[in-house]
């Protein structure tokens, strides 16, 4: 998987975490075709690859995000890190819909927003900074990743957002996100992978899964500090996952943006 942002870390701490071998500037990250993947990813922290000022190939999603009026969150900030999980096979479905996307787009004021929270989270603990796992997802992939899912409609929406409604993805209007360490170079303890799909991963159940001891009081707290961030640029999250924290409800989303379709060019299927 990619970790990207990673230029205010010392080198010493990248080569220790590079596990699988030393990162080089010909180091080949981009992919020519899109495939697939879905909302439910496990995370595997022990592998996480460091990409650190290696060369970028020119991808036709940046153009099109851009003329959509969409910013490139790394280019408004470049402490907040980015790992997108549809940008690679790490995911339940292990396939990759994002193909060569692999920056975190996001509506102007919803980026500036951001920077808020991530100036929040440093007051707080310079050793920590957020890492993204999703913002913009257009539509049209969206809706590839919906047909894919070969299962009942009320099992389907436990996995992806009906694209017929429009998420508050498809508007730029959201983000999956957490908290990275960048002294131990892993995202905080959470309790679950991203994209968990269960109770452990509900906000609203925590207080029951601490007394069960499902939950650990750490975990518990990573969370709430995620949370407490994430409050700073007004965001807020949703019942069941802790990492999804919207802008604006659908209906405010309407007002102010447009759904961000995609163009059937680039999804290379």
């Amino acid at each position: 998987m990619k970790l990207i942002g990673i230029a205010a870390i010392a080198m010493a701490l990248i080569i220790q975490s590079c596990n699988d071998g030393e990162i080089s500037p010909d180091t080949e990250i981009k992919k020519e075709s899109l495939t697939v993947y879905s909302d439910s990813v496990q995370v595997d922290t022990t592998s996480i690859e460091i990409i650190n000022e290696v060369e970028v190939i020119p991808c036709d999603w940046d153009t099109y995000l851009i003329n959509e009026g969409l910013v490139n969150i790394r280019e408004k900030d470049s402490s907040i890190l980015v790992e997108l999980k549809y940008s690679t096979e790490d995911n339940f479905m292990k396939k990759d819909v994002y193909g060569c996307l692999e920056n975190c787009y996001l509506q102007p004021d919803v980026a500036d927003r951001l920077i808020l929270c991530q100036q929040k989270l440093q007051s707080i603990d310079s050793n920590l900074t957020l890492l993204l796992y999703d913002g913009l997802r257009p539509r049209l992939v969206q809706q590839y990743m919906w047909d894919l899912l070969d299962m009942p409609l009320h099992e389907k929406t436990k996995f992806v957002s009906n694209p017929t409604k429009g998420s508050l993805h498809n508007f730029a209007a959201a983000v999956d996100i957490t908290l990275y360490d960048k002294t131990t170079l892993q995202p905080l303890d959470m309790g679950t992978p991203y994209d968990y799909i269960g109770v452990l991963a509900w906000p609203t159940k925590e207080p029951s899964l601490l007394k069960d001891s499902l939950l650990s009081q750490a975990q518990v707290d990573n969370r709430i500090l995620l949370r407490k961030v994430m409050k700073e640029g007004k965001f807020f999250n949703i019942q069941t996952e802790w990492w999804h924290f919207n802008a604006c409800y659908r209906d405010k989303a309407k007002e102010l943006y447009h759904i961000i379709e995609g163009d059937t060019s680039l999804l290379k299927i």
